[in-house]
């Protein structure tokens, strides 16, 4: 597995060099991924090959079946990543965590589904996506693979309620679900898309769920953030708005 890995990355960094290796130049850097499923996963691919236009920079990681399963060296070829990771980087949690914004799955398997929705953290891929949830990163994910096992939708009723039940338990855990045809549309607009309504005189946040990304996009001269009830800041944010200085005021009710 290890001399798998260095060749992977051998060939990530031949494509970061004829890149320039402008991955520290990107604003967003994204980390794609992939499982154990082939399900229209070509096409997937595709679709996401468009983040380069929008000026985002992908890594990419394979589970240990995805290793087994997808071609990955086509996929390095498509992608041009600026790493490779596997298995073995799952003691590297902190500082995939540091490098990228956010994460994008596009093959889920039930596996990973289950054991993300279950708290069962035991490898690589249900490892990244529950610490990217339990900081509140955004996290992207396509069930079609979950929903359509060996090409076509569960035939038993109670297969289809635990499969459904799995999803909506990432859901509220905070999964952003993305279907083929509007990956672009919802990666690229909701992580670029403002947290705050601005008008002359005060910012608003609307979001539920301020994240670090929320606090970088911030784009503002005031330093105060009026912050109605409820609303939660996840940790990486409240040390975001330390360090810019931003002071956090409650709305009070029926506005200011």
């Amino acid at each position: 597995m290890a001399k798998n890995k260095i060749t992977l990355n051998v060939l990530a960094d031949i494509t970061k060099r004829i890149n320039g290796g402008n991955f520290s130049n990107s604003k967003e850097k994204a980390l794609i991924v992939f499982t154990g499923s082939n399900i229209e996963i070509n096409k997937k691919v595709q679709e996401l090959k468009r983040l380069k236009k929008n000026n985002i920079q992908v890594s990419l990681a394979f589970s240990f079946m995805a290793k087994r399963i997808l071609d990955t060296y086509s996929f390095i070829d498509a992608f041009e990543p600026y790493e490779v990771y596997g298995e073995e980087d799952i003691f590297d949690l902190e500082n995939i965590l540091k490098n990228y914004c956010y994460v994008i799955g596009p093959n889920i398997t039930i596996n990973t589904l289950s054991k993300v929705s279950l708290g069962m953290i035991d490898s690589f891929v249900p490892n990244i996506i529950w610490t990217y949830l339990y900081m509140g990163k955004k996290v992207y994910l396509d069930f079609t693979s979950v929903k359509n096992y060996f090409g076509e939708p569960p035939k038993n009723g109670e297969i289809r309620d635990i499969i459904e039940n799995h999803i909506n338990a990432l859901k509220k855990m905070g999964v952003i679900e993305i279907e083929e045809g509007n990956y672009i549309e919802k990666i690229v607009n909701k992580s670029k898309s403002p947290i705050f309504n601005k008008d002359a005189s005060e910012s608003t946040i609307f979001n539920k769920v301020i994240t670090e990304r929320d606090v970088m996009n911030y784009s503002s001269n005031s330093k105060s953030i009026v912050l109605p009830k409820g609303t939660i800041i996840t940790p990486l944010a409240k040390e975001r708005i330390k360090e810019l200085g931003i002071k956090i005021e409650l709305e009070r009710s029926g506005g200011r």
